[in-house]
């Protein structure tokens, strides 16, 4: 009978028992591991409530199903489970239920759970490392406006920074400096050449020769 119920729970994710309560799986979500370099899988963690502990008809059905018998008889075993089971909680204080884990009760005379996470041998932890990109940023909210924030950490953000402020990188450094060789170039050749629009360009005239008469005069 333990088995069939936990596999009903499985399937549809709660299970009353009569006089007893109600068990609900809670959805775990992958959990990001960095420091293992590893993502946990999805698991499933029971919860009790012992506020509600009247079955569905569909409970009765599965059992029914699942044993061969006639649905009245799943309702006698189901009521008959549960009574037994209460009972031996009376007896020896607590039960611990396979996959599911350890009812008992507590001061005040309540039936509580110490539940155990359930995950599957189809999903296992994966592989993963953390990819660190100098430029990654996102939107933050941060009051009523939105503002930019950066994904590195703080040693690295700042590492950046105090690179980024090298005035060795730049670009306006190098074209001020080839600002001033320029003016310096055109001063030394004014100061050579004097001050003037035709010392701009070229002064020479390129000699030439009167070539040898090619016909005579008649």
């Amino acid at each position: 009978m333990l088995e069939i119920l936990h596999q009903y729970l499985i399937q549809n994710k709660s299970l009353s028992l009569p006089g007893l309560g109600t068990l609900q799986l809670q959805y775990i979500p992958a959990i990001s591991n960095f420091s293992d370099h590893v993502i946990l899988p999805p698991m499933h963690k029971v919860i009790f409530d012992d506020m509600q502990d009247t079955p569905g008809k569909s409970l009765f059905q599965y059992v029914a199903s699942k044993m061969c018998i006639e649905e009245w008889e799943a309702i006698k075993k189901i009521n008959d489970f549960s009574y037994e089971l209460k009972s031996r909680l009376k007896e020896k204080k607590s039960f611990e239920w396979h996959k599911i884990g350890i009812l008992s009760y507590d001061e005040a005379g309540n039936i509580v759970l110490d539940s155990q996470t359930i995950s599957y041998g189809f999903m296992q932890p994966v592989h993963a490392v953390r990819v660190i990109r100098a430029d990654a940023s996102h939107l933050i909210l941060r009051g009523d406006t939105e503002v930019s924030g950066s994904f590195l950490p703080a040693n690295i953000a700042e590492e950046i920074t105090v690179s980024g402020n090298n005035v060795f990188h730049k670009w306006w450094f190098w074209a001020a400096v080839l600002a001033i060789v320029s003016f310096v170039l055109l001063a030394f050749h004014f100061y050579n050449n004097g001050f003037s629009v035709n010392s701009l360009h070229n002064m020479l005239k390129t000699p030439f020769k009167n070539g040898a008469a090619e016909y005579k005069q008649m």
